[in-house]
């Protein structure tokens, strides 16, 4: 009776060992499988992005344009002529950019004889030109090129007229002009170009009437 007594008593100390074993092992089990899920949560979450700011611009840019002028007097035909032009600006980039600038405009404007149907010279009148630009970057290509469009109000202010065979000066031309101007452009690493077209909203030319001018230009530059 004694002993079966004492095996009760060892069985009983057995089992409540095993079951203590087993309780650790089953908090051990929790406590792994919490720690791992934190690890993964912890690793899965992403960082929080980092917002690109605007880029801002310096741009020089030159190249050549070709001019017209509507209109005619009672001996000579206006007729397209080629000058060129030269310009800074500053852009503030993005989806929707927005740029400011000055440019030197030399638009030639050539003259036909109605008696003759030959060409009788050029006018040249050189204006300080302030397009001022929004435009939209609709194509990115990589990370190096994108393409865009524009649209520009400018005022042009006429600072000179050189020599020529009809008698004109400086005095007979519009001191300022308001130009709607729009085109389209591309950006390749550091540099651009634009070609667009612009109209001027009144007449080039004082004593005479529609003579409103019109030009296409091509320009070529470097962005810093």
């Amino acid at each position: 009776m004694k002993h079966t007594s004492k095996s009760y008593v060892w069985k009983s100390i057995v089992l409540v060992l095993v079951l203590i074993i087993l309780n650790n092992v089953v908090e051990a089990q929790d406590t792994v499988k919490v720690t791992t899920v934190d690890t993964v949560v912890a690793v899965a979450a992403p960082p929080a992005a980092a917002s690109s700011p605007e880029k801002k611009q310096f741009i020089i840019y030159a190249g050549p344009n070709s001019n017209s002028m509507g209109g005619s007097t009672d001996k000579y035909n206006a007729n397209s002529g080629v000058g060129y032009h030269i310009g800074v600006a500053w852009q503030k980039s993005g989806f929707i950019y927005g740029q400011f600038g000055v440019r030197f405009n030399n638009a030639i404007y050539g003259f036909q004889s109605k008696a003759t149907t030959k060409d009788t010279g050029d006018l040249k009148v050189q204006a300080i030109d302030v397009p001022i630009t929004a435009g939209i970057n609709f194509l990115t290509i990589g990370k190096i090129a994108n393409l865009r469009a524009f649209v520009s109000a400018m005022p042009s202010f006429t600072i000179g007229v050189s020599d020529n065979n009809f008698g004109i000066d400086k005095d007979q031309v519009n001191s300022f002009i308001f130009y709607g101007q729009a085109g389209i452009g591309a950006n390749v690493a550091f540099a651009m170009i634009d070609i667009g077209y612009n109209y001027g909203f009144s007449d080039l030319m004082k004593n005479f009437d529609n003579t409103n001018p019109s030009q296409w230009f091509l320009s070529l530059g470097i962005r810093f």
